[in-house]
């Protein structure tokens, strides 16, 4: 019975299932996700496309085209590949032999990252020359992002706490999102356009909180990002957390990990240029009592050395004329350290005084139109029936307007 039927080797049935194999599927597209991804060294690509119920293996050979570049290929990445069905005969293993791989979601996005980052940095937008510095000490600084989202909040209090004195002014948009790209740029030509025709804003600082890849896709916009470039007011990009970087991180003048920490970055801290200001004031005074005490031993030395060669009266005119023209430098280097120190003094209680804190405690209170970063000083800036705010010094109340009355 055996001898009446063919007898394959093993190689003629991993060829014959190879043949049958590519000619019932032939070339097609898989759709799966990249794991066990080796790279080998002659440059093929060994990789695993799985979804939720079954594995596939799949090798792309060194030379194959692809549309995703091999450094973006990487475990975990959901993609297209295009190729056919095949057995490798040596080891009877089926594999998929893929000649085209196209990134899907995530993937897309990445790629879309890495080309148009490419790109804008081979036309010098991130170069460090193109960089404007940050002001020390800001009077205005700008804020684009979400006025509901947590970020403003925490720039805000920020702000707030270590540089009192600066006037924050919000630009809203929304921060992810289609419409998100063209918000952001209509933002950044609102502040500008604010900067130049009303009160000129020092730093503009462009963020939101983290997310996905999806959620910060606003921030790699080209526009956008040329936007930035082209921005005469200093843009401190703070998109995302530390792990996450965008376009605009690249472009901006410069980069905050978080929202803080760029308001930490924006405003000096007031604790600390005062100390800075009365330590530089305490070794200056010491420098030049210093000095002048050194002046003062090397006159007498030198007085005394000649003493025998001047008659007394002389001697003791000059010796007046020395004391007096030693005390009247000492009291000038008094006085005009005593006016130093009285200006670091003036300076600490305006920052002191301009803490918009300080009205609150006394009973008064600030009251806003719902979503307006300025308090209301106008009856008739309102409506009836218009959302309010009103911030006290311990909390914040929401109303609405029943009636209105300017007079």
């Amino acid at each position: 019975m055996i001898e009446a039927q063919h007898v394959y080797t093993v190689s003629e049935l991993n060829r014959s299932a190879r043949d049958l194999l590519e000619a019932r599927f032939g070339e097609l597209w898989v759709k799966g996700e990249i794991s066990d991804l080796k790279r080998a060294a002659s440059g093929h690509l060994y990789f695993t496309l799985k979804d939720e119920d079954g594995e596939l293996s799949a090798v792309r050979f060194r030379g194959r085209s692809a549309l995703l570049a091999d450094a973006a290929i990487e475990s975990g990445t959901v993609v297209l590949a295009f190729g056919k069905l095949t057995i490798y005969e040596p080891r009877g293993r089926y594999q998929f032999v893929a000649t085209l791989i196209q990134p899907v979601s995530a993937g897309a996005l990445r790629l879309a990252f890495e080309r148009l980052k490419e790109k804008l940095q081979k036309e010098g937008l991130f170069a460090p020359e193109h960089k404007l510095p940050i002001p020390a000490f800001p009077e205005r600084i700008g804020v684009i992002t979400s006025p509901s989202g947590a970020a403003i909040r925490d720039v805000v209090s920020i702000l707030e706490r270590r540089w009192p004195s600066v006037a924050v002014f919000l630009f809203p948009s929304s921060v992810q999102g289609d419409a998100a790209p063209a918000e952001l740029r209509d933002a950044v030509d609102r502040a500008v356009r604010f900067s130049r025709d009303a009160a000129p804003i020092d730093t503009l600082i462009l963020g939101r909180g983290g997310g996905s890849a999806e959620d910060l896709a606003a921030f790699n916009d080209e526009s956008l990002a040329r936007a930035i470039f082209d921005c005469p007011i200093p843009v401190v990009s703070a998109v995302g957390h530390e792990v996450d970087f965008s376009i605009a991180d690249f472009v901006a003048d410069l980069r905050a990990p978080t929202p803080s920490a760029a308001a930490e970055l924006a405003v000096p801290n007031r604790a600390e240029v005062a100390a800075r200001l009365e330590a530089a004031a305490s070794r200056t005074t010491r420098a030049v009592g210093s000095a002048l005490r050194e002046r003062r031993s090397s006159l007498r030395s030198l007085l005394r050395g000649y003493l025998f060669r001047l008659p007394q009266r002389r001697l003791e005119t000059l010796a007046q004329r020395l004391d007096l023209l030693l005390g009247a430098a000492v009291r000038g280097v008094t006085s005009l350290w005593t006016v130093r120190r009285r200006a670091a003094s003036h300076v600490e209680e305006v920052l002191r005084l301009s803490n918009p804190e300080l009205p609150l405690r006394r009973g008064y209170s600030l009251t806003f139109a719902a979503g307006s970063p300025r308090p209301l000083r106008d009856a008739s800036s309102v409506s009836e029936g218009d959302g309010i705010e009103t911030r006290l010094a311990a909390g914040r109340l929401t109303s609405r307007v029943e009636e209105v009355n300017p007079e």
